[in-house]
């Protein structure tokens, strides 16, 4: 069975990372066309055939970024550097559980 693990991330405070949508100025010939990406309140990770998926979700369950990952620790390492104290205890979500992220928000 795939793993699924989510935990909540607290209010955007300064020094966090930042998420953009699109290709950094040095690659569009200085411009920034680039949008930035709302600050989540739910992070999940999710284990799948093609390796591990770190999803974040904004409060009102819009998707707000990705990254893959080799593994489940990886995946929580990239949790903690971006978002640090601000990231609440990994919770597995039952396997009977159709919507992980209301599952978070419910049980925060």
């Amino acid at each position: 069975m795939a793993k699924r693990l989510i935990a909540l991330v607290g209010p955007e405070k300064d020094k966090h990372s930042i998420h953009f949508l699109g290709l950094p100025p040095e690659l569009t010939s200085g411009v920034d066309y680039r949008e930035r990406l709302p600050w989540p309140r739910v992070v999940l990770i999710e284990e799948k055939t093609s390796g591990v998926f770190l999803i974040r979700f904004t409060a009102d369950g819009k998707v707000c970024g990705d990254t893959w990952h080799q593994s489940i620790d990886e995946a929580k390492e990239q949790a903690v550097f971006e978002y640090g104290d601000l990231l609440a205890e990994w919770r597995s979500v039952p396997q009977d559980v159709a919507d992980p992220i209301a599952f978070a928000l419910n049980a925060g």
